[in-house]
């Protein structure tokens, strides 16, 4: 490896850690005592959990918006981060009623999460077995979790499932079924490094909906309604002085 390319590494993932130390400081400010409940829940689990970032960025999303149905797309100690936070704006707000639906797709993890989970968010946090199934919107291919409830979901975590299959590697495709079928204004979220689904988002949403940096390894987004069916055409896409092409922005969005 030439000196530049380990250079620039080095300055990467220096860049992610001091990010990331950033990130765990300001979560346990955020969260009052999440920093022991993290400790005491990995004890018990094999997951490998989440990073700091993400989940930092999680909970600044959740306690700014209030969002009042989270789908958690991969279950984990994240799990109970977001559970601990909604658990403290509940005790705050006193009328905010949020519910948290949390899908694996493994069935091994699962029955760990059901197992380990502590009781005294259950009556607001619901984990779900949802075997990972194909998905696909327009051009786009990907997977989701099946046996997804029916709510109006104004949050969404994107940690999952396996995108990898006999054909390669496509995306996670929760947070567009999510859109799809959700009415709401304005849907939030974040990704955790599932750097295809932001691709494929951004192709879908535009990148203004969800900038991503490569060095803080995650990003939040803001989706608006979308079309369920478009059907693009030629002009639907346009090129760039480079020769790059790409979709035109707000193709896929609902119009007035």
């Amino acid at each position: 490896m030439s000196e530049k390319k380990v250079s620039a590494s080095f300055v990467y993932w220096k860049t992610h850690a001091v990010y990331a130390k950033f990130c765990e400081y300001r979560l346990h400010q955020m969260v009052p005592g999440i920093k022991e409940i993290i400790e005491e829940y990995t004890k018990r689990t094999s997951s490998t959990g989440v990073k700091a970032t993400t989940l930092y960025q999680a909970v600044k999303v959740i306690q700014k918006y209030k969002p009042k149905f989270l789908l958690e797309c991969g279950t984990g100690t994240s799990t109970v981060v977001l559970a601990e936070t909604l658990r403290q704006l509940k005790s705050k707000d006193k009328g905010y009623s949020p519910r948290l639906i949390s899908m694996e797709s493994i069935s091994k993890w699962h029955e760990m999460a059901v197992d380990l989970f502590p009781s005294g968010y259950s009556d607001f946090v619901e984990i779900r077995l949802g075997e990972r199934e194909k998905f696909e919107y327009s051009m786009f291919r990907g997977y989701r979790h099946s046996n997804i409830p029916k709510h109006d979901y104004d949050f969404v975590f994107l940690d999952g499932p396996n995108y990898e299959d006999d054909f390669g590697s496509s995306c996670c495709m929760d947070a567009v079924y999510a859109r799809l079928e959700s009415n709401v204004p304005s849907m939030y979220g974040v990704a955790d490094t599932r750097v295809s689904s932001v691709f494929v988002m951004q192709n879908i949403f535009g990148i203004r909906s969800m900038p991503f940096y490569s060095p803080l390894r995650s990003c939040t987004f803001k989706i608006d309604q979308a079309v369920k069916t478009p059907r693009l055409v030629s002009t639907d896409f346009q090129s760039s002085i480079f020769g790059r092409v790409m979709v035109k922005p707000r193709t896929f969005f609902e119009t007035d």
